[in-house]
């Protein structure tokens, strides 16, 4: 192993009996039940059906490991499980971010720890190790590939999740220094997803993908596969050819756990609103303006000051389905003015008609804002002009869910049940809430894999 990658695997493996800040724990804690709710929401849309077809049951007549297939009452090979579990994480983009990374980390991170956590024998305590430790991989390819990176296409959820997911299941089959190393590599040759699937089923289908590449290269490594220990440092290794060998801060992977990334001041961010993180900032301020326009129809127009990394997610200009809505900022801002809360219904596709119909999305332009330029966080500037000449402007800085306005306890049980709503029993969702609170002390993670089967049973 070459210094980078034998670093992060001396960090990982150190950090299995030196343990992790309090802080850390809770922030974990919560991003773990949070994404959760997100997988039980993700049941209900379009993709599980799909995912349902092409994954069948695990053969229960061996040992081999396997996991829930959340919505289904079965269980799966555990590479499966990761790939159907982190596709209805992401799938409603309501999932967990992380910057510099621009990736959502525990739509791979929590359906890694489903699949293999019960065969592992892993506690609660494991899980929010191997966890912490996903981060830091993550947050770590962000500050020395980003954003060269995402601007060059890669949706980073795929391809630094890939190597997060697997650092998380190296953890949790407690894999020796080689091994752990093979597992990077392994999942590093798996690692992919375009950014030309926003909008589409395919983009949280790459939050699945990531997992199964993590979940499926530390089974092999453990097995015995071979492969590269250089992998982040090798010329033809992931940053080199993923960065086309240039605008690589290297020395990022030489700073494992300072500061740890999931500590650190966008390390990690819950999301308020079921869209495109780019659109939150913008959301927020529209929703507080709301209240001092009285007509909508006196909107005359909107400008929404942005950095320039908003132009990179927000692709979309007119939105047809509910999918693309969420990456389309006009669509996004007259939600938030005709109903004044931008919610799962938001994105149905039976809301756009009547979203369009306002004639709103066509009054919204983004503009750069010399405001926020240099803001890493989607800092936007909502400035409205009204027929009365009025104007109108608010600016967010920094959305609801980083870690500088970290959700209350009672925000985050809201946004779960409003992902379990009408879905699963609000007793079972009480249950599974109950249970991911209290992973620190759980002694197995097969209790609240049971609660998940169950909640569909019934």
């Amino acid at each position: 192993m070459t210094q980078g990658t034998q670093r992060f695997v001396e960090f990982a493996i150190g950090s299995r009996k030196a343990g992790f800040p309090k802080r850390a724990r809770e922030m974990t804690v919560d991003a773990f039940t949070d994404c959760i709710g997100c997988i039980v929401a993700g049941t209900m849309e379009p993709l599980a059906a799909g995912l349902r077809d092409a994954i069948g049951p695990a053969d229960v007549s061996n040992d081999r490991p396997a996991g829930p297939l959340v919505g289904t009452g079965r269980r799966g090979t555990a590479h499966d499980s990761a790939l159907h579990n982190g596709a209805l994480a992401h799938a409603i983009d309501y999932d967990d971010v992380t910057h510099p990374a621009y990736a959502h980390p525990g739509a791979s991170l929590t359906p890694t720890i489903l699949a293999l956590a019960p065969h592992a024998g892993a506690t609660g305590e494991d899980a929010i190790t191997a966890y912490i430790l996903g981060i830091e991989m993550i947050g770590k390819l962000g500050r020395a590939l980003n954003t060269a990176h995402y601007k060059n296409g890669w949706h980073a959820t795929a391809t630094f999740g890939s190597l997060g997911a697997a650092a998380t299941a190296a953890s949790l089959l407690r894999l020796d220094a080689e091994s752990f190393a093979r597992a990077l590599a392994m999942a590093a040759s798996g690692a992919g997803g375009l950014r030309a699937n926003f909008g589409t089923m395919t983009k949280p289908l790459h939050a699945g993908f990531a997992a199964r590449n993590g979940v499926l290269a530390a089974l092999m490594a453990r097995a015995g596969v071979t492969a590269a220990t250089d992998i982040l440092d090798h010329r033809y290794g992931f940053a080199g050819v993923f960065n086309h060998h240039g605008d690589i801060a290297a020395e990022h992977f030489e700073t494992w756990g300072s500061p740890l990334e999931i500590l650190s001041e966008f390390g990690l961010g819950l999301k308020p609103y079921p869209a495109c993180g780019a659109a939150h900032p913008p959301i927020e301020a529209t929703i507080e303006l709301r209240e001092q326009i009285g007509d909508l129809q006196a909107i005359r127009s909107v400008r929404v000051g942005v950095t320039e990394m908003h132009f990179e997610p927000m692709v979309c200009d007119h939105a047809t389905t509910g999918l693309e809505g969420k990456f389309c900022m006009g669509y996004c801002i007259a939600a938030a003015l005709l109903d004044g809360e931008v919610t799962l219904a938001t994105f149905a596709d039976e809301a756009v008609p009547r979203i369009n119909a306002s004639r709103i999305p066509e009054k919204v332009r983004m503009a750069l804002d010399d405001r926020v330029a240099g803001n890493t966080e989607f800092g936007s500037v909502v400035t409205i002009e009204m027929a009365d000449g009025r104007v109108l402007e608010k600016l967010v800085p920094l959305a609801i869910g980083k870690p500088e306005r970290w959700f209350s306890k009672d925000r985050l049980a809201h946004k779960f049940h409003d992902c379990c709503r009408d879905i699963i029993e609000p007793t079972a969702a009480d249950t599974l809430f109950a249970l991911a609170q209290s992973l620190e002390s759980a002694i197995s993670i097969e209790p609240l894999v049971t609660a998940l089967d169950d909640a569909f049973a019934r």
